[in-house]
């Protein structure tokens, strides 16, 4: 299989899926974007790499529209989404076997 990804059949397919099976709302891939950024940036990794994942010419692009800083209630809620999200992948992992 060669060729680009469709990203809306994977949404649909299996990040909405994911999100609603733990009460949230998917709400595009824009916003999966900033919050990839966010993160990584929460996580130490520098804006240039930041700026190099995301496929941004400029860094400035990059820190002003995608790079948010996140409150720390934000920063509990994703604790909770990450853990919410493994327990899914165990499971599904263990039908698989």
């Amino acid at each position: 299989m060669n060729g680009a990804i469709d990203l809306d059949n994977l949404a649909s397919r299996v990040l909405k899926p994911l999100f609603e099976a733990n009460g949230l709302e998917w709400k595009g891939w824009q916003a999966y974007r900033r919050g990839l950024a966010t993160n990584l940036k929460e996580l130490g990794v520098e804006d240039t790499t930041v700026q190099c994942i995301l496929r941004h010419e400029n860094v400035s692009t990059t820190q002003r529209f995608y790079i948010k800083t996140a409150p720390k209630v934000a920063q509990e809620a994703m604790r909770v989404l990450e853990e919410k999200i493994a327990c899914t992948a165990r499971v599904q992992q263990s039908t698989i076997n």
